[in-house]
């Protein structure tokens, strides 16, 4: 069995340490971050709402594509609510039949 010589194993971890940090340091700046965040910051995040009509002619009859996703702190709501004032906006008749809508609420 071998002897471990431990003072030529530590040499060689400090000098390949050392080594790593000396060509890191000479090949550029590395910039390093690290943070950590708790408690209830969810309340800053931020609201969105993506609304897209598409009208398109299918066998003969207007049908109106409606997709609409909203992401962030944003409730089912608060989407039906934007909605109704684009159905209003564009005069769209929402009991209609040839109306398809497609909601997503991407939440974090």
């Amino acid at each position: 069995m071998k002897k471990i010589e431990y003072k030529s194993m530590f040499l060689g971890v400090t000098l390949g340490v050392a080594s790593v940090f000396i060509i890191l340091f000479l090949l550029g700046d590395v910039k390093t971050e690290f943070s950590v965040k708790t408690g209830k910051e969810l309340a800053n995040i931020g609201k969105s709402i993506n609304i897209n009509i598409d009208k398109t002619i299918e066998d003969g009859k207007e049908v109106t594509n409606i997709t609409v996703v909203g992401s962030g702190s944003i409730t089912k709501e608060e989407l039906d609510q934007e909605l109704e004032r684009l159905f209003k906006k564009h005069g769209i008749n929402k009991n209609d039949s040839n109306i398809n809508i497609d909601m997503k609420i991407n939440s974090l």
